[in-house]
């Protein structure tokens, strides 16, 4: 067909943009000045090519542009027309703009409590966390070329597919050879689920348990993200005192006569915050007691693995005749809070509910992830870790009580733990906590007063100093500003009376 014009395009290319786009631009641009308009038929790829100077690819190229963006219509036998139905310019509002962003959701929700937060943050701050691991003794290199291994070799062997919602099978398999040999559980694959930690094991397991209005025991000092979990699902919760032999199972008991209770949560191994251990005959009391009045005991063994001066006492689960227990732990504070391989085991008709739960909100794990921990496990890596990691918290732990012992003053008293991570510190009651925090921090030194860990009653005037984030040469010098800002906090007290 005889076109009746020549373009006399005259185009100049740039340079970083490919030369077939620019020349459907510049026709787009022709069309919607309506230079071309609706059915006027456009010359072929070759004529086009030799007037703008290319070569016939790259007309051809444009003119696909310009057919998939609906500029132009291809008419066969007939030629390319400019589109009798011109795509729009702007996309169409399909209801009048709002004007202004919507703040508040025009649909009611559940609004949950605000997350517990770590201390905020100061650049080059000593941190006396809670209790978690120094990642910087965490085996990064192995563990990355284990997760580079893994990933090549199932990618090669079409296995990055979807997998069980209970976890990985090689994790679950050697999660359960070191429950049942180093923990005296008695464990099988089935009846262990992998989360990402534990607190979605945590949830998870409250999530099936509990119903609006059921009452959940909890320690009193205890976990509070524990308790932000329940009431997130409306349970009512019920304080149980701890003191210096664990949790007061004769409280329990008296409330358990009085009104059913759902579910008990505790972390018998070092109970969060005190650390106390607790004690064998209790373990006992409380086991009867839980079968007697039907109540799920979630065991928290949040650092199982840092136990210093003997054998560690074993998981309430692995004395459970009665299936009362879920025990829950991690593999985060034996390697670094960044590695997010948590698990759940119990009943086994409870582990599968608990995966056909995780299959809704979450399909799987990181199952690459999982697997390269458990070639680290089968390798022996993690257990020599973890003797690594023992040996130096433990040096951690005394190097901190040694220099808390050397404060002049007598401001501080605390019971040297067995294990774990962290000291339960007790300070004078003249000691103001919130003001040496604040005092503290301007000398970038962080803890966090021991209130937070109370749910009622009066909290003792105590901090969670967890050690094991900071080496020996950091807590003595952490240690030493404390004690700068209790002898100027208490001068300053004195002078005022």
């Amino acid at each position: 067909m005889l076109r009746a014009w020549d373009t006399n395009f005259h185009p100049t290319f740039a340079a970083g943009r490919a030369v077939y786009l620019q020349i459907s631009e510049l026709i787009a641009t022709e069309i919607r000045r309506g230079r071309l308009q609706p059915g006027t038929a456009l010359p072929g790829t070759r004529e086009i090519a030799k007037q703008l100077g290319v070569n016939r690819k790259t007309a051809v190229l444009a003119y696909e542009e310009l057919l998939a963006q609906g500029w132009l219509e291809a008419q066969t036998t007939r030629g390319t027309f400019v589109s009798s139905q011109l795509p729009e310019s702007t996309p169409t509002a399909f209801a009048p703009a709002a004007g202004r962003p919507v703040e508040a959701p025009g649909f009611r929700w559940q609004d949950p409590s605000e997350p517990e937060q770590p201390p905020v943050a100061i650049p080059g701050a000593l941190v006396f966390n809670d209790g978690t691991p120094d990642a910087r003794l965490a085996p990064v290199a192995t563990l990355a070329s284990a997760y580079r291994r893994v990933m090549q070799g199932r990618g090669r062997r079409n296995q990055l597919g979807y997998d069980n919602p209970l976890g990985s099978l090689p994790l679950r398999e050697a999660l359960s050879r070191m429950l049942n040999q180093d923990r005296g559980l008695s464990t099988t694959p089935a009846s262990i689920c992998l989360t990402r930690g534990t607190q979605m094991a945590l949830y998870l397991t409250a999530r099936l348990l509990l119903q609006p209005g059921d009452v959940v025991a909890v320690e009193n000092p205890g976990y509070p993200p524990a308790w932000q979990t329940f009431r997130l699902l409306g349970a009512e919760l019920a304080p149980v005192r701890v003191d210096e032999e664990g949790l007061c199972v004769d409280e329990l008991e008296a409330l358990c006569q009085r009104r059913p209770v759902r579910a008990l949560y505790l972390t018998p191994h070092h109970q969060f915050p005190t650390t106390v251990t607790l004690r064998a005959a209790r373990r006992v009391q409380l086991l009867a007691l839980a079968a007697r009045y039907g109540v799920a005991i979630i065991e928290d063994d949040y650092d199982h693995e840092f136990h210093f001066h003997y054998q560690p006492m074993l998981p309430l689960a692995s004395a459970d005749p009665h299936g009362v227990v879920i025990y829950i732990s991690s593999l985060s504070k034996l390697i670094a809070p960044a590695l997010r391989v948590g698990y759940v085991t119990g009943p086994a008709a409870f582990v599968a509910a608990l995966g056909r739960l995780r299959a809704l909100i979450d399909r799987q794990g990181d199952t690459v992830l999982e697997q390269a921990v458990a070639d680290l496990i089968d390798e022996g890596e993690i257990k020599r870790h973890t003797r690594r990691a023992h040996a130096e918290y433990h040096t951690r732990r005394d190097a901190l009580a040694d220099a808390l012992r050397q404060l002049a003053g007598n401001f501080v008293e605390f019971v040297l733990p067995a294990g774990g991570m962290a000291l339960w510190v007790t300070f004078r009651e003249d000691v103001d906590l919130e003001l040496v925090t604040e005092e503290l921090a301007r000398r970038k030194v962080v803890i966090t007063p021991g209130s937070r860990y109370y749910l009622e009653g009066p909290a003792a005037n105590s901090v969670r100093m967890g050690y094991a984030a900071l080496t020996p040469a950091e807590l003595a010098h952490a240690v030493e500003q404390l004690g700068a800002v209790l002898r100027q906090h208490t001068s300053g007290a004195k002078s005022t009376t």
